[in-house]
């Protein structure tokens, strides 16, 4: 008789035992399930959250095609601003064109009404190379200056420019802001140098 009540007290425990690994392995099961399912629904939310805006724009191409849809990919910045068309065409000398219309008149000492002044040693042409120098993130003692020129119309300029070290050539698009200076537009990085635009 007391061998059985043994018998039985020890397959209680045993019972017991089982019961409690049973019931934490259970918790632990939905303790990673739930993290897992938390994580996996938060992902999804953070990808249906990200701005996803991406246009077409043509570009100015040298030879006067407009470049087809595939040939331009614009990327806008998350601040909204900054356009970025990159060229995908193999014929067009431009790799891709900024645009940001937060960028400013650079300021000027001179006076109106103001005359474009293309002479090196003029105040308008050391403050056009302030404008570009702005505009590529590059020092004007850094640059190489191929071309500035008539841009269009009187209050606007173009010029070719390179890094000292000919890694990065551009074409800098800039206008006159009445008493405030020459402000950048429009900013295209160049495959190679073009000496008149």
């Amino acid at each position: 008789m007391s061998s059985r009540f043994a018998k039985r007290s020890k397959q209680r425990k045993v019972n017991r035992i089982w019961n409690t690994f049973i019931a934490i392995v259970f918790a632990l099961i939905l303790f990673f399930g739930w993290k897992w399912l938390f994580a996996n629904d938060r992902s999804v939310k953070e990808t249906n959250a990200s701005p996803q805006s991406v246009e077409v724009e043509t570009n100015e191409p040298a030879n006067d095609e407009l470049p087809s849809e595939t040939e331009t990919e614009t990327n806008e910045q998350p601040n909204g601003n900054v356009q970025e068309t990159v060229v995908e065409d193999p014929n067009s000398n431009v790799i891709r064109e900024i645009v940001n219309p937060s960028w400013q008149p650079i300021g000027t000492t001179q006076s109106e009404p103001h005359v474009t002044q293309y002479d090196k040693n003029s105040v308008d042409w050391k403050e056009m190379l302030d404008a570009i120098s702005y505009a590529t993130g590059i020092s004007s003692s850094d640059l190489i200056v191929w071309f500035i020129g008539n841009g269009g119309s009187p209050n606007h300029a173009v010029a070719t420019v390179s890094k000292k070290d000919k890694t990065e050539h551009y074409k800098v698009f800039i206008e006159w802001v009445t008493d405030e200076g020459w402000k950048p537009t429009k900013v295209q990085q160049l495959k190679e140098v073009e000496r008149r635009p």
